[in-house]
């Protein structure tokens, strides 16, 4: 690894207690470079929704006439989500990830966007499902909505065993969706890291990736070839 401080640090992405201890953080180190777990496409529908700039969203007849129904569903099914679980707690999603922009840009740090491309994550996914794989997917989706957070709740999700016991839950619901969301995405964002030349960095990203990453980064031969992670599926 070329750098020679890396702090990770996992959040969970509606969680007021996330956003302090990211700020906190970035302060404190002063990095050379703060990245995210932000592709270039989320970065800019945050930075839109920070400056309150409406963005057209794909239509149903679109998505149809191009053939990824499935893409765009899962995509609004997960933003719908999101939003849902930030709005009974009182946190925007994606606001950690905005905290540690703007603490990036008071202590003067670099900002490396390090996760994949949604989109072609999203085909990856959908691509690697069979029909009952999908089936279990959407329908493990639309039973979270139904989901009523407490604020403890979001936190405990970031400890150690319970976030093992809901990532073994994920892959006992859809193994490949696992795969191509979690287990791609800490490959890729692990190889994003180790290309950061800097010396001190700190990483924001989803507590459920951060061991992956980590396990990744200390063992680099085991890291699969980016540009299969690149590839998209036909």
């Amino acid at each position: 690894m070329k750098m020679k401080e890396l702090r990770i640090i996992g959040t969970a992405h509606v969680s007021s207690e996330s956003i302090d201890e990211v700020r906190r953080t970035i302060l404190e180190m002063e990095p050379d470079v703060v990245a995210v777990e932000l592709d270039p496409e989320r970065y800019r529908r945050l930075m839109d929704e920070k400056l309150g700039v409406q963005r057209d969203e794909p239509s149903l007849r679109e998505a149809l006439r191009h053939g990824n129904i499935g893409v765009i569903l899962a995509g609004w099914f997960l933003t719908y989500f999101q939003r849902k679980v930030g709005e009974d707690l009182g946190v925007q999603p994606g606001s950690e990830m905005l905290a540690a922009i703007e603490a990036a840009h008071e202590v003067g740090a670099g900002l490396a966007l390090i996760d994949r491309d949604i989109g072609l994550t999203m085909q990856r996914s959908i691509k690697s499902m069979g029909r009952m794989e999908k089936l279990r997917f959407f329908a493990g989706i639309i039973r979270s909505f139904l989901w009523k957070d407490d604020p403890k709740d979001i936190e405990d999700l970031k400890s150690d065993d319970t976030l093992l016991e809901v990532m073994e839950e994920f892959r006992k619901i859809s193994p490949a969706a696992y795969r191509v969301l979690v287990e791609e995405r800490d490959a890729f964002m692990a190889h994003r890291l180790l290309s950061i030349e800097e010396d001190r960095v700190v990483a924001v990203v989803g507590a459920g990736h951060r061991r992956g990453i980590e396990e990744y980064l200390q063992n680099p031969q085991e890291l699969p070839p980016l540009d299969e992670l690149m590839k998209i599926p036909r």
